[in-house]
């Protein structure tokens, strides 16, 4: 049996899976920036910070699946396999850290210290970002090996690694943020800066693996 995650879809159901899930990625992302931008002009701020958290978390879940999905039909070409392992490795933190960003997001909801679990959230969820970012640049440097890319696939090769470096900047930033806001300094405010700046990755990450998908197939 071939080592790959989750079911292997080939064809049509490849690209049906990845765009699911690359779609809900970014309508997920665009959803936290919303709800931080709300939060941030006064409306409910806590509340909102913490259901933005629940989005981003959710977001992270579905970004690893599109990767999953993407890397599931070029994993057989790859060698040796350790760059698997470095895959499936970011993919495995990346979706443990939107589903502990999801978790806190509810707790939060419910009352329970939500202002230091939002803070711990920020910080998981940016070190999740950065997994991610390290799995679409890996990911995307494997398909570049595997195929001859024309020039408007390195176009949008060039675009992908813009976005895995945002992640992984907007990531840091997170974490530096989440940290701040655990010490006490604005830590409501930088919450929702926090959950905004996640969402916007989150929603750049989700759009750039569609229209990724959409120059494979076509």
């Amino acid at each position: 049996m071939d080592n790959q995650i989750g079911v292997t879809y080939t064809g049509d159901h490849t690209r049906t899976a990845v765009e699911a899930s690359s779609t809900g990625e970014a309508i997920a992302g665009a959803a936290a920036v919303v709800l931080g931008i709300l939060g941030l002009i006064g409306l409910l701020p806590g509340v909102l910070a913490s259901i933005a958290c629940i989005a981003a978390g959710a977001g992270l879940l579905l970004a690893g699946g599109a990767i999953a999905g993407r890397f599931s039909r070029i994993a057989n070409n790859i060698e040796p396999n350790r760059p698997r392992q470095e895959v499936t490795g970011s993919l495995g933190m990346e979706a443990l850290a939107g589903a502990a960003g999801v978790v806190l997001g509810i707790l939060a909801l419910l009352g329970v210290g939500t202002i230091a679990l939002l803070s711990i959230a920020a910080i998981v969820l940016g070190a999740g970002l950065i997994m991610a970012g390290g799995a679409r640049s890996r990911l995307e440097t494997f398909s570049h090996q595997r195929n001859l890319v024309t020039g408007e696939g390195r176009a949008m090769e060039d675009v992908v690694y813009v976005s895995s470096g945002s992640d992984i900047l907007i990531g840091v930033g997170t974490i530096v943020l989440g940290i701040l806001a655990l010490s006490g300094i604005a830590p409501l405010t930088l919450n929702l800066i926090s959950m905004l700046a996640i969402g916007a990755a989150i929603l750049l990450g989700g759009s750039t693996i569609a229209a990724r998908v959409f120059s494979h197939f076509g």
